[in-house]
């Protein structure tokens, strides 16, 4: 099932968002500020809003009447990695606001500055995410070391799920354990294979599942029907 956007919308007055680039600038003590440190410093909106609003975020900077600030030009590929954090981070789809402080290394306004609007980054990246052509998703084969009594599987997959599949499974599935439906963010998702990497389970889409980190480690290598939907 392919994975569908969420809708958002957002109507603020103009002066408004202004008048709260310049508070942020003036609580600083600066007479400059980039997105990031909007951002980072307690801005009431996001710089994207704002960037999308005034067509950049330098064409607002300037009309709030505050100096230019240069960033650097960060490349799609960037974005894309740094969204796969935050999605993994906080296990469901970002909004602006979820780029706000330490969970994202880039601004909004990077991403409307780079793709028009944050739904269009949005879009862009789930493209990125269901598409087939990623290095790290190379089929190889594996043989699992072993013992006398045990059974020798040769994997085609790598044991540990990429970024991209864990997001995959995120869109999928959301943040909910598969087996007591507690919401998981965080290093409390765990992504399990459902029949066992140690008895010939892939590490595919279709062969992993969300857990919290409590059932994770009860189930271990056993292998059972979960009773959510």
């Amino acid at each position: 099932m392919k994975y569908k956007l969420k809708e958002f919308n957002r109507n603020i007055p103009d002066n408004e968002l202004l008048e709260d680039v310049k508070r942020v600038a003036e609580k600083l003590g600066l007479n400059k500020i980039s997105s990031r440190q909007y951002d980072s410093n307690g801005g009431k909106f996001t710089s994207g809003t704002i960037g999308v609003r005034f067509g950049s975020w330098n064409k607002a900077i300037e009309k709030a009447g505050l100096n230019l600030v240069l960033q650097r030009d960060v490349s799609e590929k960037e974005l894309f990695e740094n969204m796969e954090q935050v999605w993994l981070s906080i296990g469901r789809q970002p909004v602006f606001r979820d780029l706000k402080g330490s969970v994202s290394k880039y601004s909004t306004h990077q991403y409307t500055a780079k793709f028009g609007t944050w739904r269009k980054a949005l879009e862009a990246f789930v493209q990125f995410i269901n598409s087939d052509n990623h290095e790290d998703e190379m089929t190889i084969e594996v043989e699992e070391p072993f013992t006398q009594t045990e059974i020798v599987f040769k994997h085609k997959t790598k044991r540990f799920p990429s970024e991209r599949l864990k997001v995959q499974v995120l869109m999928r599935d959301g943040n909910k354990c598969r087996l007591c439906g507690v919401t998981v963010t965080g290093d409390n998702i765990h992504f399990d294979h459902v029949h066992p990497w140690s008895k010939g389970g892939e590490t595919v889409l279709e062969n992993l599942q969300v857990l919290c980190e409590t059932h994770n480690l009860a189930k271990g290598n056993l292998e059972y029907d979960n009773k959510q939907s």
